[in-house]
């Protein structure tokens, strides 16, 4: 039993470190801790505690440990520095690897939010592209009625349940824009994930006269595999001579900070090639493998986008972990313009542990960019506070927030006069963004 542990954990371990190049940019890596000598409770949970107290950031602040708890996660969650830590979490290893290595999840495809203030009226949100619902006609905007007779009230309390195997049917009913209902049904399924679903140029009036070409990137996962789809559209935007960009990750909770610096890389241009993408710190035990990862010109899958001054991100409090990074990345170097609301307040990152079939996602590393900052615990808030447009397509024009990155462009200025202020409910023009549904996990994973 001890050897297949180690030999699972140190699999995870060498695809993770293979996703960021390893320790070629820098990185000290922590090594896993010593696998548990068995998978029983007892064992699992001693490993559990040896493995916090080693590499946990908040390990001088841990909880008290719940030995009354019935899973390992549970008992995992009871180790944890509360409410501080929000972040942390643990899943099935083949789930984990599902998501970040293979590029795919098992289910409908849906994620959801409240469209009102008061809280009563749940709309679609997102609808994975590949996935079953989308190919059912399932439109953002549209309202839901109920799914497998639940009410959305049974909804957001967690009915029906999450499912982890294809094959599964759910009954959804749902009314459109133009107040027709209708009622389908679908299986649950493996699919790909599409993690960029939309590149393409706007042209639109200059703020100083003439024409700006905008390229926008709709990008909602920072997974290995979405390499080859961002180098087409950066290889799109360059044929197509975009003098702006706007980069949209208002659903985008993270992954890898590999990929994400590789991003930055491609759309901060080649003058930031070997400046500080961030610094990654642990705690004060481990502090001798701190690391700075760099911008770079090498292995990307497109060359870098030359001449952009300015970069505007659109975000929501959805936007979290390696996605806040980016942005903060490139805050000392690049003037960034925020569309939308505040995001989600990761700083941290993780390096995953597996055992026993469990992947541990615990925060052990904290950010900062190459000027010091970091700590954005309570999110980064935006330059122009515009709520989710539910009612138009993402990409298209008239979206309130692409509207408004558009505009900035065409003003230089928040159109809708807008200014910096930290996000509520109030402040972003209506409901807060909750999402429910199949909605993915808020990481930066150093890999």
């Amino acid at each position: 039993m001890t050897k297949r542990i180690v030999l699972v954990a140190a699999a995870l371990l060498s695809v993770l470190l293979a996703g960021c190049g390893g320790g070629g940019d820098g990185a000290a890596s922590v090594p896993p801790p010593e696998s548990p000598a068995s998978c029983s409770v007892a064992d699992q949970r001693a490993w559990l505690r040896n493995y916090l107290n080693e590499q946990y950031l908040f390990y001088a602040n841990q909880g008290t440990p719940n030995e009354a708890a019935t899973s390992i996660d549970a008992y995992f969650q009871s180790l944890l520095y509360k409410p501080v830590d929000r972040y942390s979490y643990s899943q099935p290893t083949a789930q984990y690897a599902q998501f970040f290595t293979e590029g795919r999840q098992t289910g409908y495809g849906y994620s959801l939010t409240y469209a009102d203030a008061a809280q009563t009226m749940l709309k679609v949100r997102y609808v994975e592209p590949a996935s079953p619902v989308a190919a059912a006609g399932l439109q953002r905007g549209e309202t839901i009625v109920s799914i497998d007779g639940y009410t959305p009230a049974q909804i957001v309390a967690g009915s029906p349940a999450p499912v982890t195997a294809a094959g599964v049917p759910r009954s959804f009913t749902v009314t459109n824009a133009a107040g027709a209902t209708r009622s389908f049904t679908v299986n649950s399924a493996d699919y790909p994930l599409t993690p960029v679903p939309i590149n393409t140029v706007y042209s639109i009036p200059a703020a100083g006269g003439g024409t700006a070409k905008v390229g926008y990137l709709l990008y909602s996962q920072f997974i290995s595999g979405s390499s080859a789809a961002l180098g087409a559209a950066i290889d799109n935007f360059r044929a197509a001579g975009v003098t702006e960009l706007v980069v949209d990750m208002r659903y985008n909770g993270g992954g890898s900070t590999g990929v994400a610096r590789n991003l930055a890389s491609m759309i901060g241009g080649s003058a930031l090639n070997s400046q500080t993408f961030a610094q990654f710190r642990y705690n004060d035990k481990l502090s001798a493998n701190n690391f700075a990862l760099a911008f770079t010109s090498a292995g990307l899958p497109a060359a870098p986008l030359e001449g952009l001054s300015r970069l505007i991100f659109i975000t929501s409090p959805s936007t979290a972990s390696a996605s806040e990074i980016l942005i903060n990345s490139l805050k000392p170097f690049k003037t960034v313009v925020q569309i939308g609301g505040t995001t989600f307040g990761k700083p941290y990152a993780f390096q995953p542990r597996e055992s026993c079939g469990t992947t541990f996602s615990a925060v052990n590393i904290d950010t900062v960019n190459a000027a010091g900052a970091g700590g954005f615990t309570s999110g980064l808030a935006p330059t122009c506070m515009v709520a989710d447009d539910l009612n138009h397509a993402l990409g298209d024009p008239a979206e309130a927030r692409l509207a408004e990155a558009l505009g900035y462009v065409s003003t230089g200025a928040c159109p809708t006069g807008s200014t910096i202020v930290l996000f509520t409910p109030a402040a972003a023009k209506g409901a807060p963004e909750t999402a429910f549904g199949e909605v993915g996990p808020k990481q930066a994973r150093v890999d």
